[in-house]
């Protein structure tokens, strides 16, 4: 019963709807294999997009370990630009940089066997326009579009039909830095796929070029710090051995040798202008073929050495042509000249360097370096040549003014030679004629001795003829000169020899402390008085006191008493007297002191007892 009624029920309402039914399952038959159909595209879609996004992955990997393999640009960036033509299965990439100087787009990179340079004015081309728009571009047909420029096909002969064109931004501003450009599919169009792609690796790019530069920047700060402690390290260097220098020649080499050593130069000469003669002349050289250079005769129509002298700027030749400069039969290759000035500015010389050691050719910093050390060369040149002048012309002064003492200090031997001349002639008594005659050949001598003295001045030498002398015998003949030498000035002379054995020291030397001491006694006291010579030994010294009781000698000279050309004002002084004795004194390793006041004055010479 239950079965049965459950089988009307059901046969109630199926059979009126049988056919009906029949017709919707063929149709949920046919919408399932359709849904299926869709579902299988999706899912194929989502694979093809998986793997998509997975090569996208894998394509930013191999961009970030391009990024990361180094930081020199030029071939990071060639890296860079194959990988994403690599990717975009493309023919060709482009990456222009703005030029923020001129807003011009500058090919860094052209996918190719060589580097390229394409300058882009701005806003030229599909590039310019991206620059300025900061929108990216997709064409499929370049020709149909009127912002593509057909120049640079037609100078090149290449043939573009789809592009991708994308803006390179600043990660931190976002302003535009460049353009990246793909050209030509290989295989079809480029999709959305290669977009997406192309649009991370544009950012990828806007990274890379940041670190690039900031890099650049700390590069370029180190290098320059590096230089300016180079330059330093030079201008300490040459200014330390050229303070050390005493003359011209040993100056120069030192210049030289600093100027090979840090600029890496086969070989370096100093050209000094001789302004009295009007010409130029090799004054020193160093290096290789330091011989041949010595021996060479400047020209001044020389095309580095006329340029020098006639503008005075640094003149450079790395690729010299043979037989274009000469120096000697060297092989010249590179040369940098450079003018030494003095402080006025004024042309002293040239400084040279012949052949590059490395390969890189003279450049601004060496033409910087080298100027450094011209003009360290310049104001030493100077100074020296300033010292040589005035020690010529004071040693001209002291030459006139010794001459004048000379001269005074050769009336005692005339005198005396006169006396003797006199006497002999009076004297009948063959033995006395000859005493007289060897007096007068002691007073040729001491003028002799006077003279050779004069020129040794002259020459700047300082040498003494050292030999044993005994004091009572030399204190004898002393005695008797200033007795001669006194005669009239109404000056009483005592000799008290305390010490009377032997010594050495330059004997004519010591008789002009004598005189030029006895001398200025003399004329402190005018009126007459007593001087006296006493000498002495204390432990190894030998001493020699002249005492006067004159006036004292005046508080305005005291400070400067044994300085050349001192004087009181005395008629006829020259005062050069008390210098020369001075001057003994030192030679013989001893000195000269002095004690004055009103009631006379007392002059100590003290020496070695064995001068060597």
């Amino acid at each position: 019963m239950a079965s049965s009624k459950t089988r009307t029920l059901v046969g109630n309402k199926q059979r009126p709807k049988a056919l009906p039914r029949r017709q919707s399952s063929v149709g949920s038959h046919e919408h399932y294999l359709r849904r299926e159909q869709e579902l299988e595209d999706e899912i194929d879609d989502l694979q093809r997009e998986l793997e998509r996004s997975e090569k996208r992955i894998e394509a930013m990997k191999v961009v970030q370990q391009t990024l990361a393999s180094g930081l020199d640009p030029n071939r990071l960036l060639m890296q860079l630009i194959n990988r994403t033509t690599q990717l975009l299965g493309a023919d060709r990439t482009t990456l222009f940089l703005i030029d923020t100087d001129t807003g011009d787009l500058v090919s860094s990179v052209i996918q190719a066997d060589e580097m390229k340079n394409l300058v882009l004015p701005r806003g030229t081309g599909l590039a310019g326009w991206v620059a300025e728009s900061g929108e990216s571009v997709h064409i499929e047909d370049a020709y149909n579009d009127k912002r593509f420029n057909r120049d640079i096909d037609k100078r090149s002969g290449y043939r573009t039909r789809c592009m991708l064109v994308w803006p390179v931004r600043h990660p931190r501003t976002d302003q535009v830095m460049g353009v990246i450009q793909v050209l030509n599919k290989l295989i079809g169009n480029f999709d959305n796929h290669d977009k997406r792609l192309l649009d991370s690796i544009a950012s990828s790019v806007g990274v890379a070029l940041e670190v690039m530069l900031l890099y650049q920047n700390v590069v370029e700060q180190n290098e320059t710090i590096e230089r300016s402690r180079s330059k330093l390290q030079l201008l300490y260097e040459t200014e330390t051995i050229i303070s050390q220098a005493v003359e011209l020649n040993e100056m120069f080499e030192v210049i030289l040798e600093t100027a090979l050593d840090h600029l890496f130069a086969r070989s370096a000469l100093i050209y000094m202008i001789d302004q009295q003669n009007d010409c130029i002349e090799v004054a020193a050289a160093a290096g290789s073929n330091q011989k041949q250079l010595m021996r060479l005769y400047p020209d001044v129509d020389d095309p580095v050495l006329s340029v020098v002298l006639h503008d005075q700027e640094p003149c450079i030749y790395n690729e010299i042509e043979e037989g274009e400069i000469v120096r000697g039969r060297i092989r010249l290759r590179s040369l940098l000249a450079v003018p030494i000035r003095n402080r006025n500015g004024d042309l002293l010389g040239i400084l040279e360097l012949i052949n590059r050691k490395v390969k890189r050719p003279f450049g601004a910093d060496a033409v910087q370096a080298l100027s450094v050390v011209a003009g360290q060369a310049g104001r030493a040149i100077y100074a020296l040549q300033q010292r040589d002048e005035r020690e010529r012309a004071s040693r001209l002064a002291s030459i006139g003014g010794m001459l004048s003492g000379v001269v005074h200090d050769i009336r005692t031997p005339m005198t005396l030679i006169t006396g003797y001349s006199q006497l002999m002639a009076r004297s009948s008594d063959e033995e006395a004629r000859d005493e007289y005659a060897r007096e007068i050949k002691k007073q040729v001598q001491v003028m002799n001795s006077m003279t050779k003295e004069l020129l040794g001045f002259a020459r700047g030498d300082h040498t003494i003829l050292v030999r044993k002398v005994y004091l009572e015998r030399f204190m004898e003949n002393m005695e008797k000169h200033l007795l001669q030498e006194m005669k009239g000035t109404g000056v009483q002379l005592n000799f008290r020899i305390r010490y009377k054995g032997p010594a050495r020291f330059d004997e004519n030397k010591m008789r002009r402390v004598f005189h030029n001491l006895a001398r200025n006694a003399c004329e402190a006291m005018p009126g007459g008085g007593l001087f006296e010579v006493i000498v002495s030994k204390r432990m190894n010294r030998l001493r020699f006191d002249f005492i006067d009781n004159g006036p004292g000698i005046p508080d305005e000279v005291k400070t400067r008493l044994f300085q050349p050309f001192a004087t009181s004002g005395k008629k006829g002084g020259t005062g050069l007297g008390l210098a020369m004795v001075k001057q003994i004194a030192e030679e013989h390793h001893g000195k000269v002191t002095f004690k004055s006041s009103p009631d006379g004055t007392k002059f100590s010479f003290v020496i070695p007892l064995e001068t060597s």
